[in-house]
């Protein structure tokens, strides 16, 4: 903005001549001069004529004398009439009979100076600062206006207009500045009656990007994602000079336990145009959870992130170790490792079962579901188990961290199974025994047959019974599974002494299993 653009929006106006009058030292042709004024006050840019020296009249202080054909800038000297207006009218205090511009620091309210600099940024940065209006009159006062007016400064959140406000009442607001390109900046803010001066500058600097040649421009917040503890993730940052200048490298250095930079970096090198270098940050965790350092570069720092966590635990594979895929079984669940465990850990192991209800069918230490330990080093973990006496399908699902496996075993319908048969003879009455299961839970058939001595059949021969109705009742009732306890007992008319063993058969929906010979 044109100091004379300042000058009317402060209601005030330039001297009637419409020039600045200003002296100078004479060329060696004596004549006077034409420049071009940059004080503070003189339009950039407006021609104004400068008065002859008059003879004998000293130079103005820094000034000199030409030979033939020379030049020289020179300095044009206001009249001090004109520089006394000038700079009463531009250090004019930010306000108005109704309101006061206040600048707002830390929550601490000052007044806002007729001019305020946002100091020196880089390209794409920003920089806000935050205003207060204040109406400092007894009534009720209204803004009409509140802009501000230049390249790369902005209102950040603007106030709907007009609005009222009560005495003493105020309203907030945000101004932002940032640039792409290099130079100084100036933009008016200006309100009802109030008009301050915004300045900022934007400086060169090299260019930097981040994993290239896809790399993503930097700097800025840098996250390294999650990385194992103990083990490194590394970042690679290019540097490039895309200014017509020579530029230096600016000190480069790296904060926080966890980061590091990795070999030489190209601090306080000279780099011309298109001339560029590199440094790699590296990033090792020690512990767990979100760890922070700060990349520093000359006179800024960016935060630098990155996730610690614990090595996984091993993927399991699931093994069964079973001799028969039967009833009455024992056998064990195998987890083999991935590879060694590198830390310590647990797993699950759970036991679901298909088919009818059978306490038996469950790990050797205790139920269907068993927490095992996981050991550095380890390779794998063994979980014996044992079938029941009941036909159906095993499943073994095993959980380590977010891994699973799983296997399952059908256990098929049998014949009876025989543990023990056993056999008394008393006076007038022979007893039988026989404990076993029956998987299938549809035992009925029964036939016994008695032998002498001699190994002849004694009479009537083969004895048979259908026991169905009996066992279904004892199983619908029983919390044993397949396992069952058969008593019978048999009169003998005559002499029991002559009885010396007996055999049986026993049968059920998947077919009949004879008994050994037993002696009483």
């Amino acid at each position: 903005m044109r100091p004379n653009e300042l000058l009317q929006k402060l209601g005030r106006s330039a001297p009637a001549s419409g020039r600045w009058q200003a002296e100078a030292c004479p060329t060696n042709a004596g004549r006077g001069v034409v420049g071009r004024a940059i004080l503070p006050g003189v339009p950039s840019g407006d021609a104004f004529q400068a008065a002859p020296s008059r003879k004998g009249r000293a130079c103005a202080p820094g000034t000199r004398r030409l030979k033939a054909g020379g030049s020289q800038d020179w300095l044009p000297h206001v009249h001090s009439a004109a520089a006394s207006l000038l700079l009463a009218l531009l250090l004019a205090p930010a306000a108005h009979a109704q309101f006061d511009l206040l600048l707002v620091v830390g929550g601490v309210e000052q007044a806002a100076p007729a001019v305020y600099d946002f100091g020196s940024l880089y390209a794409d940065e920003s920089a806000l600062a935050h205003f207060r209006l204040r109406n400092t009159s007894s009534a009720v006062a209204t803004v009409n206006v509140l802009t501000v007016a230049g390249v790369g400064f902005k209102l950040t959140s603007p106030t709907a207009l007009p609005v009222g406000l009560a005495p003493q009442g105020a309203i907030d607001f945000a101004v932002s500045f940032s640039a792409a390109d290099t130079g100084a900046y100036s933009a008016a803010l200006d309100s009802d009656g109030i008009a301050i001066l915004l300045t900022g500058t934007v400086a060169p600097r090299l260019t930097y990007r981040v994993d290239p040649p896809y790399g993503t421009a930097f700097p800025g917040p840098l996250d390294f994602g999650i990385v194992v503890r103990g083990a490194a993730a590394q970042r690679l940052i290019t540097i490039q000079n895309e200014t017509t200048l020579i530029l230096t490298v600016p000190a480069i250095s790296v904060q926080g336990t966890d980061f590091a930079l990795l070999g030489t970096v190209p601090s306080g090198q000279a780099l011309g145009p298109r001339q560029g270098g590199e440094f790699t940050i590296v990033f090792t965790p020690h512990s767990t959870g979100v760890l922070q350092g700060s990349l520093t570069l000359g006179d800024r720092s960016y935060p630098l992130l990155g996730t610690g966590t614990d090595p996984p635990l091993p993927k399991p594979t699931v093994l069964l170790d079973l001799n028969q895929a039967a009833s009455a079984q024992q056998g064990a669940l195998i987890v083999r490792f991935d590879a060694p465990a590198q830390i310590s850990g647990t797993g699950t192991a759970t036991l679901d079962f298909h088919g009818p209800a059978d306490s038996a069918i469950a790990f050797a230490a205790g139920g269907r579901s068993v927490t095992f330990p996981i050991a550095p080093g380890d390779l794998q973990a063994v979980l014996p188990f044992q079938t029941g006496t009941s036909a159906g399908v095993i499943t073994f699902t095993v959980q380590i961290g977010g891994s699973s496996g799983q296997q399952s075993v059908t256990i098929a319908a049998a014949p009876p199974g025989i543990t023990t048969a056993q056999a008394v003879r008393s006076t007038g009455t022979l007893a039988v025994s026989i404990t076993g299961f029956d998987n299938t839970r549809s035992l009925g058939a029964l036939t016994f047959t008695f032998y002498d001595a001699a190994g002849n059949p004694i009479a009537p021969g083969a004895i048979r019974t259908d026991a169905t109705a009996n066992f279904a009742q004892y199983f619908a009732t029983s919390g044993l599974g397949g396992v069952f306890l058969l008593r019978a007992e048999f009169p003998v008319t005559g002499n029991a002494a002559m009885v010396a063993s007996f055999e049986t058969t026993m049968t059920n929906s998947a077919g009949s299993t004879p008994i050994q010979r037993t002696s009483f």
